[in-house]
């Protein structure tokens, strides 16, 4: 691919230099042509040139398209103000207005500026998570353990936890961990692309509040095993979806059997639901960071889980109030901002130079 594209792109420049040099020539063979060497353009133009240039330099979106809207913006006051040689600024002769200059030039300022001004403006702390009154505290609470382990933005969080269902369960309660597709899918690829092919879709949760007790299935040789709060159920699934297969997905032959655990006195256990399709439809095909922080989300708390069950029987107290700890820092407060760059402007200006 990065061959072709090498080919592609060196093919069309050098086509384009072609077409010019035919140009030059055909237009210098007319009657009574001679070149000659004119004076240097105006300071506008001179700017407008510096700044277009300088648009490669930067790395950070938000310069580039500063040094771009600046750019159009002298070179079409040079236009207009009589494309005026060196040193001046304007040439009486010459200046007009120049309607198709400025339409292009609207145009220009209007594509980077747009987009510059709304990420300028953007501020993640202001997200708000719309999962109901009732679970904003607990989601809150769970951003926060979610961004200690993968820095995952609010903004990312919401896609991800807006598109689960919260659900209260109650002991006793059998999870569903299969589900037949829906039928309004746009096309045959699209079920290929999502792995379901005609089989059953899979579901996942993760345990916001209480416990789960999991059975493997029948065959699997795994051991069973309780999901408390922080941890995903069916996670092997979930990190294959997500594109990180493991040994533990190839040899499991069935989906686990997830039951609801009593809680606290007549607390219920509390968790979030995405089916297979919602993960590929409204996670894993979005922009942003929402898949990659997820797929670290799951990998992270799977490494916890794995790593209890290797604790030997006689040191899992230590292990449950190291978690305990771990749980209680991890769902301590922290500032909404925590995902955004604290750098200064002016930091981030140096930084944007590292593409050199």
């Amino acid at each position: 691919m990065a061959r072709n594209t090498f080919i592609v792109y060196t093919v069309s420049l050098t086509a384009l230099l072609i077409g010019f040099i035919f140009v030059a020539i055909w237009g210098s063979s007319k009657p009574g042509f001679k070149w000659k060497v004119a004076k240097p353009n105006g300071p506008f133009w001179q700017i407008a040139m510096f700044l277009f240039m300088y648009s490669g330099i930067v790395s950070d979106v938000a310069f580039i398209r500063t040094a771009v809207v600046l750019a159009n913006l002298f070179i079409t006051a040079w236009v207009i103000f009589g494309v005026a040689s060196w040193p001046n600024i304007w040439f009486s002769v010459l200046a007009e207005i120049h309607y198709d200059q400025l339409i292009w030039c609207f145009l220009c300022v209007f594509v980077n500026a747009l987009p510059m001004f709304r990420q300028f403006k953007f501020d993640d702390s202001k997200k708000k998570f719309e999962v109901g009154k009732k679970y904003v505290e607990m989601a809150e609470s769970v951003w926060r353990e979610w961004w200690r382990r993968s820095g995952i933005p609010r903004t990312d969080f919401k896609t991800i936890v807006e598109a689960g269902e919260w659900m209260e369960l109650s002991a006793g309660k059998v999870l569903e961990m299969k589900e037949t597709p829906s039928s309004d899918s746009d096309s045959e690829g699209d079920n290929l692309e999502d792995g379901t092919n005609g089989d059953l879709d899979d579901i996942f949760y993760y345990v916001v509040r209480g416990k789960i007790h999991c059975q493997p299935a029948p065959g699997s040789g795994r051991k069973e095993f309780t999901l408390s709060s922080g941890y995903f159920c069916d996670a092997f699934a979930l990190m294959t979806l997500l594109g990180q297969t493991t040994v533990c997905m190839a040899m499991q032959m069935g989906p686990n059997r997830a039951t609801v655990l009593p809680g606290d006195g007549d607390e219920k256990t509390v968790v979030i639901k995405w089916s297979q399709k919602t993960i590929v439809n409204k996670i894993i095909r979005t922009h942003g960071f929402a898949p990659l922080c997820l797929k670290t989300v799951v990998s992270s708390a799977t490494l916890d889980s794995l790593y209890k069950e290797a604790v030997q029987e006689d040191h899992l107290e230590i292990f449950d109030l190291v978690e305990k700890k771990r749980k209680e820092l991890a769902q301590a407060p922290l500032d909404k901002k925590a995902a955004m760059p604290q750098r200064s402007f002016w930091q981030q200006f140096k930084m944007s130079h590292i593409s050199l």
